[in-house]
């Protein structure tokens, strides 16, 4: 039986979602863009509250703690790559290796919980390092099922290293960034028409175990 691929990909997004429903990834880099808005929101709260304060040492310690904060705000933040992302053509032909590899691996070992299949949707952040190891994976959304969400987190970690990134990562140039973080769609469904995974060289298959 055919199994299908399970790293979606931004066309297969577009050809299966209504074109008003945004993907789960991108609702993801949503939900990033939100924590960053509210984080911004609260520093502004502070600053009006260190204004009507009179001088005290707990004003003094509040003005550290705000500068502490935007200290860390104004660093190299991680660079998140979805697949709507403008990625650039070399991050382009890394992003589709890096799909084939953990399509692969997850064809050859699909999630099965008690002797049954596992299906459902997902979508997964995957730090990586300047080797292409990764550093950390998490579950931006969640497929509802627990042994499915730590399915999706092995199969990244079997089939990896990926390789050294590219340096420019996106088309319009590349900001300075603290890590690369490669947002993946999972999608584990009973449809079997769809084609199986390009062959992966055995060097590069994941190693399961």
């Amino acid at each position: 039986m055919t199994l299908v691929p399970l790293l979606a990909v931004a066309c297969a997004v577009a050809q299966t979602a209504p074109p008003s429903a945004p993907s789960p990834q991108d609702l993801a880099q949503e939900q990033i863009a939100e924590l960053e808005k509210a984080q911004r929101a609260m520093i502004q709260d502070l600053k009006r509250q260190l204004a009507e304060m009179p001088e005290t040492v707990r004003k003094q310690r509040l003005r550290a703690r705000i500068a502490e904060i935007e200290g860390r705000a104004n660093l190299p933040r991680d660079l998140y790559i979805s697949p709507s992302a403008k990625m650039s053509a070399p991050m382009k032909t890394y992003y589709e290796r890096m799909k084939m590899r953990i399509e692969d691996c997850g064809t050859r070992y699909f999630p099965t919980q008690d002797g049954r299949k596992l299906y459902g949707q997902g979508v997964v952040g995957v730090t990586l390092g300047n080797d292409g190891a990764v550093i950390q994976a998490d579950v931006l959304q969640s497929s509802q099922d627990k042994a499915l969400d730590e399915h999706m987190l092995k199969l990244v970690h079997a089939s990896a290293p990926f390789g050294t990134p590219p340096a420019r990562p996106m088309a319009n140039g590349s900001p300075v960034y603290r890590r690369l973080v490669v947002i993946t769609g999972f999608d584990f469904n009973r449809d079997s028409d769809k084609p199986a995974p390009e062959p992966v060289p055995a060097q590069e298959r994941c190693k399961w175990g």
